[in-house]
């Protein structure tokens, strides 16, 4: 049961990630922007592969059932800090007159 929850679990996250990569580089409104995007969302897949694979060790009876919280810790422990880093850069890359529409 394990096994297949992993394993259909990996799928909905893969395909999830990529519909949700794409929407957010379509959303980026320039040049800069898109290619910080780029660089953050290989770097993040590739931590979330990572840490599916320990997933799927755990689900196979590899690693013990210690993967699972240490998985929980690794994914959740710095999301916060990295969005936060991550939507300061966004901003830093953001076209000067972008959000000023309002102020006119």
């Amino acid at each position: 049961m394990a096994m297949g929850g992993a394993l259909v679990g990996a799928a909905i996250c893969l395909v999830a990630g990529v519909i949700g990569g794409r929407s957010v580089l379509d959303a980026a409104k320039n040049a800069a922007q898109r290619l910080f995007l780029k660089q953050a969302l290989g770097w993040g897949g590739a931590y979330a592969a990572v840490l599916m694979g320990l997933v799927l060790l755990a689900a196979f009876d590899v690693l013990g059932d210690w993967a699972y919280a240490a998985v929980v810790v690794l994914w959740f422990g710095p999301l916060i800090p990295a969005l936060a880093w991550a939507h300061r850069r966004l901003d830093a890359a953001a076209p000067s007159d972008y959000g000023t529409a309002a102020a006119v």
